[in-house]
Order: structure tokens, then sequence, then C-alpha cells
């Protein structure tokens, strides 16, 4: 039977996971380089544990809607979805569900590079960080957090893609007496034209598969580019 701590963590796994970057697909205008480039750069099962499971993405972005903190993300956002063809991986998760680890993407196929890097740069700089300082706290509303969430930049993503930037929420949780923390791991990287946006949980420490997820979806979408 599992703790509640570590089902306080299941819980919030989700609502930090929902940042991931895009809606469903957009259909129509999307060229033949287009569809390269969406086809590459979602995760698959193959590049996760043999063991995980998946489930359909749900709608996305609703972790930060409504929130002003993170007004210059969401206008990025909303213009990218309306304009730029799009798409979204399927949710995977580690079975042992009181590990709370979860994995999952999305990528746009910008019109150019110039486009794309516009977009990326909407994550950079203090507002964003701030942006994510309060979506660590929307992760501890209403749970029994030991005290405030931690953000801090991801910084070991040199050499991903052509830009590459992070951020990582960490929140401890308590229950009856024992601890257990949050690790929220959210990573855009873009290659060439092509955004990527990755969202990943786990406890008690950082996502290990992250960079193997990371690298293989890259190396795709590069190849995709070439």
């Amino acid at each position: 039977m599992l703790s509640r701590r570590k089902r306080l963590l299941m819980l919030a796994a989700p609502v930090a996971a929902s940042l991931a970057i895009a809606g469903p697909a957009a259909a129509a205008g999307e060229s033949k380089s287009d569809k390269a480039i969406l086809k590459g750069g979602v995760i698959t099962k193959a590049d996760v544990p043999a063991e995980w499971t998946s489930k359909r993405g749900t709608s996305s972005g609703e972790a930060l809607r409504g929130l002003k903190e993170c007004k210059k993300i969401n206008t990025a956002v909303a213009a990218a979805k309306k304009d730029e063809p799009r798409a979204r991986s399927r949710e995977f998760a580690d079975p042992v569900q009181e590990h709370a680890t979860t994995a999952e993407n999305a990528v746009y196929a910008f019109q150019n590079k110039k486009d794309a890097s516009k977009f990326v740069s909407a994550y950079k700089g203090s507002a964003a960080a701030t942006c994510f300082e309060r979506l660590g706290t929307e992760v501890e509303r209403g749970r029994p957090a030991a005290g405030p969430p931690t953000v801090s930049p991801i910084t070991d993503l040199q050499g991903v893609g052509d830009e590459a930037l992070g951020y990582e929420i960490a929140t401890t949780f308590t229950q009856n007496g024992g601890e257990a923390t949050l690790y929220i791991d959210f990573i855009v990287v873009r290659v060439g034209r092509a955004v990527l946006g990755f969202a990943f949980t786990n406890v008690d420490a950082r996502i290990t598969q992250g960079p193997d997820i990371v690298n293989a979806v890259v190396q795709r979408v590069a190849a995709a580019e070439a």
C-alpha cells in the first residue's frame, strides 16, 4: 500500500507536467519537411525504458494559464499554436506510480530559424524565472509542503541543439514525519527552425533518463532538417 506522502506526489506531478508547449497537432498546411520534423520531434516508446506505460496526451498549457507572471510565455505559446504546425507526444510514465516518473514533450515547426529563436526567447530572463517560481507555488497549493519550492536553471544543456535552456522546480512534501521531494524539469530546445519542449517529473532526484530522451529526439529532428 502506498504511503500518503507518495500519493501526494503522484497527484502533484500531473499539475506540473501539463506545461508541455503544444496542443493537438494542426493537420492543415504542413509541408513534407514540416511533417518530418513533427514525426521525429516527439518522444516515442523506443526512447524510454521498455517497461514504461503511456497514454494519450491531454490539453496543454493549463499549468500557466491565468498566471499573470507567465504572460510573456502564454502570449508566445498562443501565437504559435495559432500559426505553426505542431505535435505532441504521448505521456510516458514509470509503472511504479510512487516514483512519479513521467516524460512528455511537444514540437513546433516554425517557418524559419528567426521565428523559432524568437519563441525560445520567451523562456529566457528574469520574467521566465518568475513564471516558473509561481508555477512551483501552484504545484504546492493545497498540499503539505515543507517549505517554499526552489527553482533553478538547468545548466548542463551545452551542445544540445542550437539553443537550449531549462528550469528545475523542487518541492518537498511532508506527511507523518516523512518527506519526499518532487523534481520537475522543463527543457526547451531549438533545432534549426524546430522548437522542442520537454516536461519531466521524478521523486527524490532529477530524472536520470531525461538527457538520453532529449538527445534522442533532438538527433532525429536534426536529421529531418539536414
